[in-house]
């Protein structure tokens, strides 16, 4: 007789659902590690901008406050990024989260899978060996 796990389906479907939240993690680690070199190519320009000035002469007001304000926009820029890079952030623990609870939830049904299946081996090696004793008692009555 064969061991049958009567929450199968159940756990199959756990399973499923586990991959779904792995595959949704890796997702929103992605658009986050996206934002973050975004970012950083912000602030390579910024810092290009400061250390070359623009590449301008400054002695020209108007090229200066093109400069002044290429540099105030770039650092706008780079504080949306952080904003969304913290909202990302929130985003992939969120994710995290759901894929602990699902792994949790697959492991409970896989510990209760197992454990069925350890009673059901060892009633099983009961039947056997109360079997064999039947056997053997009966060869010894028939031998007496």
């Amino acid at each position: 007789m064969k061991f049958k796990f009567s929450l199968e389906s159940v756990l199959n479907h756990r399973e499923v659902l586990e991959r779904n939240a792995e595959i949704a993690l890796g997702k929103e680690v992605q658009k986050q590690v996206k934002l973050e070199n975004e970012r950083q190519n912000l602030l390579n320009e910024y810092e290009n901008l400061v250390v070359t000035r623009g590449g301008i002469n400054t002695n020209r007001a108007e090229r200066f406050m093109d400069f002044v304000n290429y540099a105030q926009r770039l650092k706008g820029l780079i504080a949306m990024k952080n904003a969304e890079i913290n909202k990302q952030k929130e985003e992939v623990e969120k994710a995290r989260a759901q894929l602990v609870k699902r792994t949790q939830d697959k492991k409970a049904l896989e510990v209760l899978r197992d454990s069925q299946k350890a009673a059901f081996k060892l009633a099983e090696k009961r039947a056997e060996a109360k079997h064999t004793d039947e056997v053997a008692g009966q060869r010894f009555s028939r031998g007496n």
